[in-house]
């Protein structure tokens, strides 16, 4: 990477979306053109597979926020009229939450 110049504290980094993925797709096309001994083509998947899973997170296919999350409701005691109704529904779980109480 000859002719490259480190930048200093003061000069900001311009990076983009497109130069990275471009990037990666240099890099895929290599992957698979890359020759082994005798010149003949033996394409390094591996590294082809890297580079489209980069590819697909830079695009947010591969996002947190699309994944499922499970809610779950946990209601303690209550108390009507002085008097503690406990709801025994489900598998106790070992939290401070089961001593919790609602006035």
């Amino acid at each position: 990477m000859a002719g490259k110049k480190k930048l200093s504290s003061g000069d900001k980094f311009k990076y983009s979306k497109n130069e990275s993925f471009e990037n990666l797709e240099t890099v895929q096309k290599l992957a698979l053109n890359k020759k082994g001994k005798d010149d003949e083509i033996n394409p390094d998947i591996s590294i082809f597979l890297k580079a489209e899973e980069l590819k697909g997170k830079l695009c947010g296919l591969y996002s947190e926020k699309d994944k499922p999350s499970a809610t779950v409701n946990f209601m303690g005691s209550v108390i009507i009229n002085d008097e503690e109704l406990r709801l025994n529904v489900g598998e106790d779980t070992d939290t401070d939450f089961n001593n919790d109480t609602i006035t």
